[in-house]
């Protein structure tokens, strides 16, 4: 394909007013201590890279208009799945992770 074949469409979203509009979850943040007397004793240190992980979470129903874009080409279009960019989108996500994790808890005890 030669350059002038391609068309480049961006799309650019902001959720600037739903997310004035979005009373804050109440969430707390681990205390770092915490977190590091967790590891203490410890030899073995993993990370998982959870890069675009909101997209693996179902947007509830009610809240799916709540994301509609409009696009250049006058479509509405809606996210099924929980985008990057929502005001409580990591307090939403946080709980899932230590659910998933929970089995683990004995050596996967800091999840943040």
């Amino acid at each position: 394909m030669s350059e002038s074949q391609w068309q480049v469409a961006l799309c650019v979203y902001a959720f600037n007013k739903l997310n004035a509009a979005t009373i804050a979850a109440q969430t707390p943040i681990p205390c770092k201590d915490v977190l590091l007397n967790n590891m203490v004793g410890y030899t073995l240190c993993s990370a998982l890279d959870l890069v675009d992980a909101y997209y693996q979470l179902l947007m509830r129903a009610c809240d799916v208009p709540l994301t509609a874009v409009s696009t250049p080409s006058g479509m509405l279009w809606e996210w099924l799945l929980m985008p990057q960019g929502l005001s409580n989108a990591p307090a939403t996500f946080n709980p899932v992770v230590m659910e998933l994790f929970r089995p683990h808890w004995v050596y996967a005890q800091t999840c943040f």
